[in-house]
């Protein structure tokens, strides 16, 4: 039995005599139907939640083909899987890069482009592991041919490959036929500084992987060429804002100091010379600075840590509520953020989700103007209003 908006307020009338509460402030659980579907309240918009899939361990991207299928990519299983639109049914896709999964490592994200159906390339990006324990992020391309990948192209290794398990980045976004990918600083923070590296950037590639001519550091001696950013801890979301089709990027902090960041060509995101986070035992990071001459602001940061994964502006017209809002997964505070962005401003922050204490990592829109979620518990649900 569907509740809708106006039972939903007489419930709460009705309650306000007893001792539950309903809040505007916060999202609540209206019902429970059964384990596949639940009902939501929101400040702006009424929605159910319908399990998608399940029977994964960590997923970390979805990305969907115009057929109607998606790509979701098992960051723990090191696996892609095909999930059919029709039964929900999950299909292992086969030849797919072999992962190397291992505490912060694993499969990363699955990237269906703009173009597919002009070339039907994909992206996949993983973590590869060698014998000597060192690691490090590779990004490939590749065509689906039925659930098997084929033509697979190497197109970005980070360099260098350290013994570290953490910090790999990961995130891909195409804009304007230029592929953005993110990389972590490996857990050796002054890396992030230092342009011979790849750690703590963003990089900036055609889709086939040559290198932009127009790249900041484009005949910068000892630069890598394919930066596009730098002074980033650990970005782990990564999206366009429509209409103005700016680059925002979230990553984490050390304790404390999580931000979102607008990225611009060639600038300076500051880590680990700047942060309004502090050490995990206490204390502060290097000078203690949180502002520092040629080195960009967030936009927003936050202490605590909320330990954002996962970065989608909403644009579709199914919560026409909720358009042009950011959202971004915080898995520490077990929630959903979102935020209401107007003239280059928050005007609003919502947490949805509390109630349920999932550790989510990802958050897409999907073709039918749907938001689609993965948690820690190897599930996928849908956003659905009511």
């Amino acid at each position: 039995m569907l509740f809708t908006r106006r039972f939903y307020i007489l419930f709460c009338l009705i309650s306000s005599f007893g001792s539950w509460h309903c809040s505007e402030r916060k999202a609540a659980v209206i019902t429970k139907v059964d384990e596949k579907t639940m009902f939501f309240h929101s400040q702006k918009e009424d929605f159910r939640l319908e399990l998608v899939a399940q029977g994964m361990r960590v997923p970390w991207s979805m990305d969907w083909l115009p057929d109607g299928r998606a790509l979701i990519s098992d960051r723990r299983k090191g696996q892609i899987y095909l999930l059919s639109p029709r039964d929900t049914t999950l299909t292992e896709v086969c030849n797919a890069p072999d992962a190397f999964s291992y505490l912060d490592s694993g499969m990363r994200e699955v990237l269906v482009p703009p173009n597919y159906a002009q070339d039907s390339w994909i992206y996949i990006s993983y973590d590869l592991g060698r014998e000597d324990s060192t690691s490090t992020l590779v990004v490939e391309r590749a065509q689906l041919a039925g659930d098997c990948l084929e033509k697979r192209e190497v197109l970005f290794t980070a360099q260098p490959w350290y013994k570290s398990n953490y910090h790999y980045g990961g995130r891909l976004v195409c804009r304007d036929d230029y592929l953005f990918i993110t990389v972590g600083d490996r857990h050796f923070r002054d890396s992030a500084q230092l342009l011979h590296t790849h750690n703590g950037k963003i990089m900036r590639l055609h889709l086939d992987g040559r290198i932009p001519e127009d790249n900041p550091f484009v005949g910068v001696p000892t630069a890598r060429p394919e930066i596009w950013s730098y002074g980033h801890r650990n970005p782990q979301g990564l999206a366009l804002q429509p209409g103005s089709n700016q680059l925002w990027e979230n990553e984490h902090g050390p304790k404390g100091g999580d931000e979102i960041n607008i990225i611009q060509k060639g600038l300076n995101y500051g880590w680990p010379a700047i942060t309004f986070g502090e050490e995990y035992e206490g204390g502060p990071v290097g000078k203690g600075l949180a502002h520092q001459t040629g080195m960009e602001q967030p936009f927003r940061h936050y202490s605590p840590s909320v330990a954002p994964s996962g970065l989608t502006f909403y644009s579709g017209a199914a919560f026409s509520q909720w358009k042009g809002n950011l959202f971004f997964c915080a898995m520490s505070q077990r929630n959903l953020y979102r935020l209401t962005i107007e003239e280059g401003r928050i005007r609003g922050e919502e947490r949805l989700l509390e109630r349920k204490g999932w550790r989510i990592r990802f958050i897409e829109e999907g073709p039918d103007g749907l938001l689609y979620f993965g948690t820690t518990e190897g599930e996928v649900w849908r956003m659905k209003p009511i």
